[in-house]
């Protein structure tokens, strides 16, 4: 498949991988920073994805269509959870080779493929625009959920921009009623305006605007914004 998207995605997947394998037993129970989860679910929660990427990308390579996550939301939300008190070896074993499978699936597979149909949780989705896109998203905000090494101030500033584009789309839904925000990147210059009512605005680089507008930070250069639910 030809995209632009799998060298990237191979090198967070790189990264994020190094992270994983310096966390013990130990560690990988720690509480995420994410509300609900510990570092193992995050990470099995990675694992999954990767998995969920190349089943619906050889299925289409067949010319069939396939589920994201067989069983929809409540499957996953259990495959989640199921990673809870795992030793920290068997979740890396389990990354790595879902990693890998995906990887090679996505080389392999024709560019027809970009253009292909799958079902997500969320509904049909073409692979290209959907869940390959996503799985560089996926890498790098779960990324950071570990709460290791990796931060936001660690994220290629090519991907936030991109992302937060992306992210302004559902970030009406997402603010408290009879709110707006006025977003200004000061390193790139870009402005962004959402919502409707009273509004809030926020200033700083755009890898912190993207931690708030994906629930992964309560303020913006230390101007307080207005409460969202993270990004799962």
């Amino acid at each position: 498949m030809e995209s632009p998207y799998l060298p990237r995605i191979n090198v967070a997947t790189s990264k994020l991988l190094v992270t994983v394998s310096a966390l013990d037993d130990v560690a990988v129970a720690e509480p995420s920073l994410l509300p609900g989860w510990d570092r193992a679910m995050v990470i099995t929660h990675l694992a999954a994805n990767a998995e969920g990427l190349r089943r619906v990308v050889e299925a289409a390579g067949r010319g069939e269509v396939a589920e994201f996550y067989p069983g929809g939301a409540p499957a996953r939300e259990a495959d989640i959870q199921s990673g809870r008190g795992r030793p920290a070896s068997q979740l890396e074993e389990r990354l790595r080779k879902a990693c890998s499978a995906a990887a090679t699936a996505l080389e392999v597979a024709r560019d027809e493929v970009w253009q292909a149909v799958a079902v997500h949780i969320s509904g049909e989705v073409r692979i290209g625009p959907g869940p390959v896109v996503g799985r560089l998203r996926e890498v790098e905000i779960h990324h950071v959920d570990l709460g290791c090494a990796y931060s936001s101030q660690d994220w290629p500033l090519p991907w936030v921009t991109e992302e937060m584009d992306r992210a302004m789309l559902a970030l009406p839904s997402r603010l408290p009623a009879g709110t707006a925000v006025y977003l200004s990147a000061t390193d790139t210059g870009q402005h962004w305006v959402a919502g409707s009512g009273d509004a809030v605005e926020l200033a700083g680089p755009t890898a912190e605007l993207f931690a708030w507008v994906t629930g992964r930070a309560s303020s913006v250069a230390d101007q307080p914004g207005p409460e969202l639910t993270p990004y799962r």
